[in-house]
């Protein structure tokens, strides 16, 4: 992934919303001490207020309302102190929330089915007032906009925050009025969803385009919306044309959790548009006032979004009164300086292509199925340190070594055919459970070398492994939670594991002692076939994971890709699964291969709040690396210390003496 010279590699993004009663905005705001802040952080990227949740502007304005208590204009004053240092300043516009308008106009609110307003009750103290983009709140929204482009202009980017319609939302009178003009059906949840996803996408182009039309030059992002989804019509990348990067806001302390980034990362650092990773300052979320994120958690964060070919940007939330908060600030400092220290090795940097993903998860936003799917596999080929990327139906499967099929998903006719390609052009492919059947569920939509008989009969039931999984597998017949499938084998399928029957699936007319019952026999069921470079596996085993956590089922997994593709591209048998590996390389710098290793342990240590507290460093570490050109010298940079280093059948192996945090390794 290429990043653009406006997407600067150390940007915070300065969240500012305040409400009507705070009686002194801006009071200590000063324009010196506010610039020196950033500098002395290594920022080099600040997105700054124009509009806040509440609704109020803070610069003078016709149109809106500029916060009562501002006697000044504070965006002014911050884009000018800014750029003065040399440091970019795009400008954020709230779209979804607007507490002012939905006081003044409350006939622009979203309406739900039962005609009650979506968002907050008049009594709530936690979230905020939805409007309707259908109302006249649209045009008010990007009045709003065209007035800062004029005032500001040229800007240096829009940042337009929750561009999206709650999938409740009934609408406004004006988006009744439209539907039944268009013929909608109002009883159709899908038709009413259809509708509004081309709302939002029509208001996003518009306002794209009076952006450019404006600023040529200005990044564009609209937030709250990304989505992966294997139905690329209800993906983002539908959406591309409107965007100028993508930014992945994944405040992973609670909320997202730390299975976020890396599957958002996943899936859209392959589409082509340079990527920005956000997490917070903050020990919880956003307005997390007088709290401060441990050194390790962001350095831990930071380091993910380098490894992924991201840049990084970092959540604040100014006070009130304008001025900043030292503590945050220095501890930003000293990962940024870290960062700023890498970028030789980060600018212009390509993942590595191994492993190809199809996405598991669908469905509308905030009713996704798919997701446990996805998460789990992730976490696998994090803990295998794999280098892998989600992909959808549209995407280049060519690149990729091994293609994974998880768990369920269809496969109709189209995509059926582009897989066999990618196995006939000498892809291998890894299917597991209902994946690969036809659209009705009945049998598989390509040769696998098995039939589809339904459902296994038992759950749990065993995995028994033959030899040619190795002794490690052998060792124990392990129990698989999840019901999966049963198939038959074909002629010539040659059978690695069976399925190991209990005596009996538990239910209320016979169980035995807690849980289920114990491994009775091996059934004639296969757990896992390969024919030819396709292997099948009759056990859901990444939404299992995501459930269960069971290494053996990592294990499994790791054993088939290499059976599938035992030329890794990355090697290191002593690296704990708790490490992180990010693989990339730098084709305007001969191609060197840049590895970052990356070690931390989060914690579920509150109620929902994963902690990262301590720096747990690793000694010693040998990996090993295939790389792309002949390699001449290993380094550890920033400081460019050299490391001895051995060429052994295509893989480069040096030893890394530590590993604190942060280590990155460079294969030139």
């Amino acid at each position: 992934m290429v990043n653009s010279p406006e997407l600067r590699m150390r940007q915070v993004h300065l969240d500012f919303h305040t409400a009507p009663s705070i009686p002194d905005v801006g009071r200590d705001f000063d324009a010196a001490t506010f610039a020196h802040t950033f500098q002395n952080a290594h920022v080099d990227s600040v997105t700054v207020f124009a509009k806040c949740h509440h609704g109020f502007s803070y610069h003078p304005t016709d149109v809106g309302q500029m916060h009562p208590s501002l006697t000044f204009d504070l965006l002014g004053a911050q884009l000018e102190a800014l750029h003065g240092a040399g440091i970019r300043a795009p400008i954020y516009i709230s779209v979804g929330w607007d507490e002012l308008m939905a006081d003044a106009h409350p006939e622009w609110r979203l309406v739900d089915r039962d005609g009650c307003f979506v968002g907050k009750g008049p009594f709530d103290v936690d979230g905020w007032r939805m409007m309707d983009l259908a109302s006249p709140y649209a045009d008010y929204v990007l009045r709003q906009t065209e007035d800062v482009l004029q005032r500001y202009g040229p800007v240096d980017g829009i940042f337009f925050d929750i561009l999206r319609q709650e999938l409740d939302g009934y609408g406004s009178t004006d988006r009744l009025r439209q539907m039944r003009a268009e013929g909608i059906d109002e009883s159709d949840p899908a038709a009413m969803i259809a509708w509004g996803q081309r709302l939002e996408r029509q208001f996003m182009q518009r306002a794209h385009d009076l952006v450019k039309a404006n600023s040529p030059d200005a990044t564009v992002f609209f937030n709250s919306r990304l989505r992966p989804d294997r139905d690329p019509a209800q993906s983002s990348r539908a959406e591309l044309g409107s965007y100028t990067h993508i930014e992945i806001e994944s405040l992973p302390s609670v909320q997202w959790g730390y299975n976020h980034y890396p599957l958002f990362a996943a899936y859209f650092q392959t589409l082509g548009l340079p990527l920005l990773g956000m997490t917070g300052i903050f020990h919880k979320s956003w307005a997390d006032f007088g709290s401060l994120k441990t050194f390790a958690a962001l350095q831990y964060e930071c380091a993910r979004m380098v490894s992924t070919t991201a840049a990084c940007s970092v959540g604040d939330q100014l006070h009130p009164r304008g001025a900043l908060d030292q503590a945050a600030y220095e501890r930003l400092g000293e990962v940024y300086g870290a960062i700023e220290a890498l970028e030789p090795w980060i600018i212009d940097a390509e993942p590595v292509r191994e492993i190809g993903v199809l996405l598991a998860e669908t469905g509308p936003r905030f009713h996704v199925v798919g997701r446990e799917i996805d998460e789990g596999l992730t976490r696998m080929m994090l803990e295998l340190h794999r280098p892998f990327q989600f992909v959808d139906r549209l995407a280049d499967f060519s690149p990729y070594k091994v293609l994974i099929a998880p768990d369920d998903i269809p496969f109709d006719d189209e995509l059926a055919a582009k897989v066999q390609r990618y196995v006939d052009g000498g892809g291998a492919l890894l299917v597991t459970h209902r994946a690969g059947l036809t659209p009705d569920g009945t049998r598989f939509a390509l040769d696998l070398g098995v039939d589809y008989l339904g459902d296994a009969p038992d759950s749990p039931d065993f995995f028994v492994a033959g030899e040619q999984l190795g002794p490690e597998l052998g060792a124990y017949h392990q129990v698989l939670y999840d019901r999966g499938s049963r198939v038959r084998p074909h002629a010539g399928t040659e059978v690695l594991a069976h399925i190991g029957a209990p005596y009996f699936t538990r239910s209320h007319a016979q169980y035995m002692s807690h849980r289920h019952t114990p491994f009775d026999r091996v059934s004639d069921d296969p757990a896992v076939t390969q024919r030819g470079r396709v292997i099948y596996c009759h056990s859901p085993l990444f939404g299992a994971y995501r459930r269960h956590a069971v290494p053996y089922y990592r294990k499994i997994v790791d054993n088939l890709l290499d059976r599938l593709a035992p030329e890794r591209a990355f090697t290191a048998p002593s690296l704990p699964t708790t490490a992180e590996v990010g693989l990339v390389r730098q084709p305007a710098a001969g191609n060197r291969t840049v590895v970052h290793l990356i070690h931390a342990v989060p914690q579920r240590r509150g109620e929902g709040v994963d902690v990262v507290e301590d720096v747990l460093p690793l000694e010693d570490i040998s990996i090993g690396v295939r790389a792309s050109e002949n390699v001449r010298q290993v380094q550890l940079v920033p400081g460019e210390e050299a490391l001895h280093h051995e060429t052994k059948d295509g893989v480069t192996w040096v030893t890394v003496p530590k590993i604190s945090g942060h280590q990155v390794v460079v294969f030139s």
